[in-house]
């Protein structure tokens, strides 16, 4: 089930995980896979992203490609201290289609749109002129690692050149499996904390929110709500206004938490692993042995060819011969990664 961040005249989505998705998350928390994994030295990892730029039928329309690097310029510096930041490592692909870039008016439409000219091993990101559902306008529309529609789509109103500094980050976030902070769908969360782990966004490190859209200035960030506490708590709601996943004023929005951003990571390198090749750099790992620039296990297939074709390029070991030694060392430096 994707998830939809409301646009300025939408109301607020209320997609959130099926109960069959709540089961899949409640077992994967239970096995570790969003755990926090040994982070990796070196720099950050790059992940790929595949720009589409939805265009009139004559080409004309669009976001610029100066537009396009400031919406990834604005996400990166979001995703800052994360270790995870992202990249283009292919030309834009441009969809020059009248309904699509006026006339994208569904959930089915959307949905189609977003599986337009996919490139593997990537985020594809679709900026569109309308993007509207049933529900009304969105800004933004993303998935999560189990949802049957991967990719995202921005409206073009909703990106930082439009004066919305937050979507683009924000539903990045959902891509790795980050909720919105007043997420039901695992239960109420309680404003003394007690069940954090369990209800809410499951994460331990934001506080109870009780949805506050439209309930924060934007000029102070400032948030005006009055509601209740739940769970018969005495705690009232404190929810934090600057929360990248919060439905706060877009302008506010310039934190993640250091759980969600634990969160996120462990997702990338345990659910997404196809992102980790850093696909923006060329890998000189001798690994990839079909060129691609990415580590995956199609090179193994490659270097088993290349082996009995007697390629040079199969004597991973670099002792000018091919024995079943280059195995083990194709294996090892495989997982050095790129």
């Amino acid at each position: 089930m994707a998830i939809a961040d409301p646009g300025d005249d939408g109301t607020p989505c209320p997609l959130s995980p099926t109960p069959v998705e709540v089961q899949i998350v409640r077992e994967r928390m239970a096995i570790g896979l969003y755990d926090m994994p040994a982070r990796r030295g070196g720099p950050d990892i790059l992940v790929p992203l595949t720009i589409h730029v939805v265009r009139r039928t004559d080409g004309t329309g669009g976001l610029t490609p100066a537009q396009v690097l400031q919406a990834i310029d604005g996400a990166n510096d979001l995703w800052l201290g994360s270790g995870i930041q992202f990249c283009t490592p292919g030309e834009t692909i441009y969809i020059d289609h009248d309904t699509y870039y006026n006339e994208t008016d569904t959930i089915n439409e959307v949905n189609t749109l977003r599986e337009l000219n996919q490139v593997p091993d990537t985020i594809n990101v679709y900026f569109v002129n309308n993007l509207r559902t049933e529900l009304g306008a969105l800004c933004g529309i993303s998935s999560f690692t189990f949802s049957s529609v991967q990719g995202i789509a921005i409206s073009n109103s909703c990106t930082p050149s439009a004066g919305n500094p937050s979507t683009f980050a924000h539903e990045l976030a959902h891509y790795f499996d980050l909720y919105h902070t007043h997420e039901m769908a695992f239960g109420e969360e309680c404003t003394d904390g007690s069940n954090c782990g369990d209800a809410g966004d499951l994460m331990c490190d934001t506080p109870a929110d009780p949805n506050i859209s439209g309930e924060v200035n934007p000029a102070t960030c400032a948030w005006g709500g009055t509601e209740s506490p739940p769970c018969a708590s005495s705690v009232p709601y404190a929810p934090s206004a600057r929360n990248l996943l919060s439905y706060s004023a877009k302008t506010c929005r310039d934190e993640l938490t250091a759980g969600q951003l634990a969160h996120a990571y462990a997702t990338l390198i345990n659910l997404r692993p196809e992102l980790v090749a850093n696909g923006c750099d060329p890998c000189t790992n001798p690994a990839d042995m079909n060129g691609d620039n990415v580590l995956s296990p199609a090179d193994f297939s490659a270097w088993v060819g290349g082996y009995n074709a007697g390629q040079p390029a199969a004597d991973q070991n670099g002792d000018g011969s091919l024995t079943p030694a280059d195995f083990s060392a194709w294996v090892a430096n495989y997982n050095l990664g790129c």
